[in-house]
């Protein structure tokens, strides 16, 4: 049985051309999410053919070419967009394992008693997906073999690499083909290694001493005989919740604000009555074709006050690049609210009825409550300062 792997090359900057169709057939550079030092983080063909690579430095490549269209990073639209995508695959096979935005590998067993054939399931992929993504899937008896076919598949076509053609097509490619960084390729070239060929005449030993771990890897993909399997990602039930702002929020005051409502909003879908969630993920899509993105895991179940308070506390120092303009809310595997056992009333601190009194009467007079309270919030946390948060105390 083949594995598949589909690929759509340059996927953040297909999504770019997509949205502005004038960029088609210009050279493309998508810049990297990092302010420090922007890199080269993806290349069209176009500004391949220049002499653009990836991980090159920005400054550089204004010396390269005057012409070069650079496209800013922005991984909340691009993982919102090929999770379409994953969505659209799973009607086909539902182990799918994501390795990045634009490739994923497929598991086709079981699929025989829908397709009489591995190249009309591989077909059925294709069909799946949208055109315009220009998507190519590659059939191999291994993940890495299964990319090669692939990368060599024109766009909208399936490529198959059969078993018994294996070490004929990988004797021939260069090591650039290998998903290695340049660094290693640079000591691929000092020792005299320019193909898989060369690759797989050494012994694993040698190149496991030389490389560690990753020796033994680049031995096997060269030989094609890598047994890594397909690990299906997890399919957890989410709710997303999605705020259009009517105009952009540039201060933090109002971003508070706007988090607070589409929690409350979130919660108040039917899908999550009388249920508490461990995980939340918030998406801030900014303006100019940006995005921030964070992922929030909590020790114990929680509803939307307790929710947005930690939410609130954790993204009091939140720095964006400009004004945000869409928010997303993902309740991640929502579960059935747990019940919490109450004092018996005659064990009740007798201090609890006049501090809820007055903490009322506060927060009557000053619009929110000026008492705080300190909760835990990751108990396992190296930084003292994570294991627990200070939120207001609301009765």
């Amino acid at each position: 049985m083949l594995l598949a792997c589909v690929l759509i090359p340059n996927f953040p900057l297909r999504l770019a051309v997509l949205a502005q169709p004038a960029l088609d057939g210009l050279p493309l550079v998508l810049t990297s999410p990092s302010t420090n030092r922007p890199l080269v983080a993806d290349a069209s063909p176009e500004a391949v053919a220049l002499g653009i690579r990836l991980g090159m430095p920005l400054r550089e490549v204004h010396a390269v070419s005057p012409h070069i269209v650079f496209i800013p990073a922005n991984p909340v639209r691009d993982g919102l967009e090929f999770e379409k995508v994953l969505r659209q695959l799973e009607t086909v096979s539902p182990a799918i394992e994501p390795l990045e935005h634009g490739r994923c590998y497929v598991d086709l067993h079981g699929l025989g008693r829908h397709y009489p054939s591995e190249q009309e399931m591989a077909e059925a992929l294709l069909v799946s997906m949208s055109p315009i993504f220009r998507p190519r899937v590659g059939l191999g008896p291994t993940r890495f073999t299964a990319w090669v076919a692939a990368r060599m598949a024109i766009p909208g076509s399936v490529n198959t690499m059969p078993a018994d053609q294996v070490r004929a097509t990988l004797d021939r490619l260069p090591v650039n083909w290998l998903p290695v960084d340049d660094a290693t390729f640079v000591k691929f070239d000092r020792l005299g290694l320019r193909t898989l060929a060369d690759i797989r005449a050494l012994a694993p030993s040698a190149l496991q001493a030389r490389f560690g771990p990753l020796g033994r890897d680049v031995h096997a993909w060269a030989s094609g005989s890598d047994e890594a399997r397909i690990v299906p990602r997890p399919i957890l039930e989410s709710v997303r919740e999605e705020m259009l702002l009517p105009a952009p929020i540039a201060s933090r005051e109002m971003l508070m604000l706007a988090i607070r409502q589409i929690v409350q909003k979130a919660f108040g879908r039917p899908a999550m009555q009388h249920r508490q969630v461990r995980q939340a993920r918030i998406r801030i899509m900014i303006e100019g074709g940006q995005s921030w993105e964070r992922e929030f895991s909590f020790p114990q179940p929680l509803g939307p006050q307790r929710l947005t308070a930690l939410l609130l506390n954790r993204l009091q120092a939140i720095e964006l690049t400009g004004p945000a303009e869409v928010l997303h809310l993902d309740l991640i595997d929502p579960i059935r609210q747990t019940a919490v056992q109450e004092l018996i009333p005659m064990f009740r601190p007798r201090q609890e009825k006049p501090l809820i009194e007055a903490a009322r009467q506060l927060t009557q007079r000053y619009g929110e409550s000026p008492l705080a309270h300190i909760v835990e919030v990751e108990p396992w946390s190296r930084i003292p300062e994570r294991r627990f948060a200070l939120i207001n105390f609301e009765p």
